[in-house]
């Protein structure tokens, strides 16, 4: 079987992880999923985060990210290409990246974008939480290396992507 491979993009909301995504799966050799924690949280029943007890709602939280890296690395272990779209606030969950994903070719990308733009970005979007990307942007780069890191500020998500194909291309990409 072929090795899978890791794209993990990380970010604060609104930084432009989605639309580089996007573009890399224009642009890639390989087919490639793109997996969002979004997508995971969406699984939940309607409205539950926001009205389970909070002591619950932690727990049920903890278990979705974990089995979320577990699914992240399920498909890499069947020889997929993955884009995944993910927020890391915590060390604990990059550590648990780390152990899950290393096994497979895994770029780490740093997607970053100035706080005043990322507030003017989640205010035009109108679907997130205010204040989210603010309460993301100090603790998100704060657990690991990247092996890649783009500014959406300065450069388009196909200008990113092409950064990022380049560096796929490159020997220690492990």
């Amino acid at each position: 079987m072929t090795q899978g491979t890791i794209i993990f993009l990380n970010g604060t909301s609104s930084s432009g992880k989605t639309s580089i995504a996007k573009a890399l799966q224009q642009i890639l050799e390989t087919p490639a999923l793109h997996v969002q924690v979004d997508t995971f949280a969406d699984m939940l029943p309607e409205g539950y985060l926001e009205t389970a007890v909070p002591e619950q709602r932690k727990e049920t939280a903890a278990r979705l990210i974990s089995g979320f890296h577990h699914a992240v690395a399920a498909l890499a272990a069947a020889g997929n290409t993955v884009i995944l779209d993910h927020v890391v606030p915590s060390p604990s969950w990059w550590q648990e990246c780390m152990t899950l994903f290393t096994p497979h070719r895994l770029l780490t990308v740093g997607v970053h974008c100035p706080l005043p733009e990322l507030e003017q970005r989640e205010t035009a979007r109108g679907d997130r939480h205010p204040g989210l990307a603010r309460m993301q942007f100090d603790r998100v780069h704060q657990h690991g290396a990247y092996q890649v890191e783009v500014d959406t500020s300065q450069l388009s998500p196909e200008t990113c992507a092409t950064q990022i194909e380049a560096a796929l291309q490159q020997p220690a990409v492990v």
